[in-house]
């Protein structure tokens, strides 16, 4: 039987680790490696490829030069969302520093968060209404420490936008994060701290969650647009509207 040599040998290495940057990057564009999530190492990397570790090294190093990843402390690589980290602080300076701004965030994640909320109704699946189901009660649990409240209700929001099947607003929000933290820090224990407000969040969750679970999109996204507006109705009953 005639020798038949791989094509592969005669492609150059930059050009093969070119070929792995694309692949690599065609994996986040279409969400099989998330924003935050740990790539998996370079050897698990180059036998899924059948390449060698010295072409995922460099293509890994090309990506992270253009922004698509970086190195974690204690090993590893991880996706970014965007380079846009100077963007991102000077956005979170800006809703730490005015309530008005905080307000127009806020008007701003009711037209987005709404959308969510009406695809994930359409869109997740089990594992994401059970992860939905897991981080409610956990967020919602009367033995939960309140010092985890933003946490936990950021943690529900990011979930919503996984399950919402948008690779495109799930990095969106995932960009967003310390932003959105800083706007939910803000209004759960500054603004409008207490257990009034509490007790409000937490039914406006349980139909949001409710919603999605039920596969039911018009309610799903009804019910994150009365959560979200109820807030910036807080905003205009305690006179903090927008300046004339």
């Amino acid at each position: 039987m005639p020798h038949h040599p791989d094509p592969s040998q005669d492609i150059p290495p930059k050009r093969i680790a070119d070929q792995v940057a694309e692949k690599l990057l065609a994996k986040i564009t279409n969400g099989v490696f998330l924003p935050g999530e740990r790539l998996p190492g370079e050897r698990q990397l180059a036998e899924d490829m059948n390449v060698s570790r010295v072409s995922v090294r460099a293509a890994l190093q090309r990506l992270k030069t253009r922004g698509y990843l970086r190195a974690v402390q204690g090993g590893g690589t991880e996706v970014l969302s965007s380079t846009g980290v100077e963007l991102d602080t000077a956005m979170t300076d800006l809703v730490r520093g005015s309530l008005t701004n905080l307000r127009d965030l806020q008007e701003l994640r009711s037209i987005l968060e709404s959308w969510a909320a009406r695809r994930a109704a359409e869109n997740a699946s089990d594992a994401d209404i059970e992860n939905l189901l897991h981080i409610y009660r956990q967020a919602h649990d009367p033995r939960r420490s309140p010092k985890y409240r933003v946490e936990d209700d950021h943690r529900l929001h990011m979930a919503i936008a996984k399950a919402s099947g948008s690779i495109i607003y799930y990095h969106l929000m995932k960009m967003l994060h310390d932003v959105l933290h800083a706007a939910l820090d803000e209004i759960r224990f500054n603004a409008f701290s207490g257990p009034s407000f509490d007790h409000m969040v937490q039914e406006h969750h349980h139909m949001i969650v409710a919603a999605i679970a039920a596969r039911d999109p018009d309610a799903a996204e009804a019910a994150m647009n009365r959560h979200l507006t109820a807030v910036v109705e807080h905003f205009i009953n305690a006179g903090l509207e927008r300046p004339a």
